[in-house]
């Protein structure tokens, strides 16, 4: 190819034909051969007539200048004109064409393939054997598989990227291990991974390295966090220099269960920043239905943030005997409940007829022994159906023969009659500490506070079932929480009050951990490689480089551990 500045031709032979037109300008002055004069009488008649329209005896310089430069246009044109041409590997030997193929190549990921499918032609007429490598997906060995040019054309179509990035410790090994000599054309994705300074040392040990990267900038989407009331969405950029504006939509299912927009973010890059940010206010019910975020007209695993649980505030219905002692709040049965609980819930009261009809996530019953008419079987179908059933005991309780002589439907165990009391004045013991929670249960890891003790609650009867149902117990071994699972949902009880008459557990932050992992706080923390050491975790949808949410198929499962490490 032949370069006159930023503009090549492909067929510059061509642009000889420039070189006729001044001969071309002056055969269309050329005037043609006077005519032959022929002595007519009748002409005698003609004369002192005037024509309507005059003719030149030679063509006007504008028309000759017009002609002339429709034929350089057309001249130029066939000499296959290029913008800012692609310089042509003159190279020999092999060409290892080296693509990044993150997620960061989906937006023009064709654009890509064509620069690939250019380099491949060049090689194929010079002969030049080539291999193609994507980072993401490495070759076994450290051989590079050279072959004729041609036979990777056919293979391109199955090349795409992927919506991880590559693995540093294995691509760092993989280019140390490289060996021959070889030229290298890479299609970056234009992100500065940290391995790239090493692994382009590698290849320019090799041979020459060419480096293809578009000049957009690449533009991904954190995931959305919910702080002070409002989703707080934040986008990173590769490159500053000039303003930008983002449309971020919220997705997810209408009331109908159909999938939709449902609310929009404007979002804006000042020149010199590469982060931006935008707070999205939306009602707890709307907010609740969102599935993902995503940045209009990208298309890429980067512009998409999928949702879970700690965005959406959960339905939390609060029910409590009526106290004489209302008007002290720190005595009422539910005044820490509501202080661990309203940060992060939404707290509705009512008759159980309508709560249930709310079809809120959890229902926390705080000393309630009896329910009336058919409250109790429609408890027992919201349950079934995956609700949480949360219940503190209390004096009522204790007093109360519900789940003497048979299990109740709706407590997780059988109690004994009147509880048992510690560490007051008419009892010879102390106050009793907890233990430490076991490897099954979900308080599992939480630190236990030195002063959290327990000087009264209702006992649990021995029962085979006992032992699998408790999840917390005392020093001595006393059950402090049993759960019962019923269908998809499960009963959970405290068999201490919910203030601070029974226990101190109300007055310490572990109370709101228990509650965050009995999945009532939307800020549940995020398990570590220990907690997660030997389980295996089943794929069930993944979210592809272009943006996309696909069934999982037949993926094998991911460890425990290596999941909660990638986090």
């Amino acid at each position: 190819m032949w370069s006159i500045g930023p503009i090549g031709f492909t067929a510059p032979w061509l642009l000889l034909g420039l070189v006729a037109l001044p001969i071309l300008w002056l055969l269309l002055r050329a005037v043609p051969p006077a005519p032959i004069r022929r002595r007519f009488p009748g002409v005698a008649l003609l004369l002192g007539l005037e024509d309507d329209e005059t003719q030149t005896d030679r063509t006007p310089w504008w028309l000759l200048l017009l002609r002339m430069a429709a034929i350089a246009a057309a001249i130029i044109g066939f000499a296959g004109p290029v913008l800012n041409p692609q310089p042509e590997n003159a190279g020999e030997g092999p060409l290892l064409v080296l693509i990044d193929g993150t997620w960061a190549d989906a937006p023009d990921w064709a654009r890509r393939m064509d620069r690939v499918s250019s380099a491949l032609g060049q090689a194929a007429q010079t002969g030049r054997e080539t291999a193609v490598v994507a980072l993401t997906d490495l070759p076994p060995d450290a051989d590079l598989p050279f072959r004729a040019a041609g036979s990777w054309t056919s293979l391109l179509p199955g090349f795409g990227p992927q919506a991880w990035s590559p693995d540093p410790d294995a691509v760092s090994s993989w280019a140390e291990s490289l060996t021959g000599a070889f030229d290298t054309l890479w299609i970056s994705d234009g992100l500065a991974h940290g391995w790239r300074g090493d692994v382009l040392a590698a290849l320019r040990d090799r041979g020459d390295v060419t480096a293809f990267e578009t000049a957009a900038a690449v533009v991904a989407l954190r995931p959305a966090r919910f702080e002070d009331g409002n989703i707080q969405l934040e986008a990173v950029r590769s490159r500053t220099g000039s303003p930008a504006a983002l449309t971020i939509a919220a997705h997810g299912l209408d009331p109908a269960g159909t999938p939709r927009q449902l609310a929009t973010a404007d979002l804006v890059f000042a020149p010199s920043d590469n982060i931006a940010n935008v707070a999205l206010s939306l009602p707890a019910e709307l907010r609740n239905r969102v599935t993902r975020f995503e940045i209009a007209g990208q298309r890429s695993a980067g512009a998409i943030s999928l949702t879970d649980d700690s965005l959406q505030r959960r339905e939390i219905a609060i029910i409590a005997a009526r106290d004489e002692r209302e008007g002290l709040r720190l005595l009422s049965p539910t005044h820490y409940l509501e202080r661990a609980l309203e940060p992060n819930a939404d707290l509705i009261d009512g008759s159980l007829d309508d709560i249930i009809l709310a079809n809120p996530d959890v229902i926390v019953l705080a000393d309630i022994v009896a329910l009336a008419g058919t409250e109790p079987d429609a408890l027992m179908d919201w349950i079934e159906d995956g609700g949480l059933l949360l219940r503190f005991a209390g004096p009522r309780l204790a007093a109360s023969d519900i789940g003497r002589s048979e299990e109740d439907p709706l407590m997780p165990v059988r109690l004994r009659a009147g509880g048992r009391t510690v560490g007051g004045a008419m009892s010879w013991g102390e106050p009793k500490t907890l233990r430490a929670f076991s490897p099954e249960s979900p308080f599992y890891g939480l630190a236990v506070p030195e002063d959290v003790t327990v000087s009264s609650q209702v006992m649990a009867q021995p029962d085979p079932t006992l032992a699998e149902r408790t999840i917390a117990t005392l020093a001595d071994g006393t059950p402090l929480v049993t759960r019962k699972r019923i269908g998809a949902g499960q009963v959970v009880l405290f068999h201490v009050t919910a203030n601070a008459e029974w226990s101190t557990l109300p007055l310490s932050g572990l109370f709101v951990q228990m509650l965050e992992r009995l999945a009532v706080s939307t800020r549940p923390a995020r398990p570590s490689a220990e907690d997660l050491e030997g389980t295996v975790w089943t794929v069930d949808t993944v979210l592809t480089a272009f943006g996309e949410v696909k069934e999982a198929g037949a993926l094998p499962g991911i460890d425990g551990a290596d999941l909660a490490r990638a986090q």
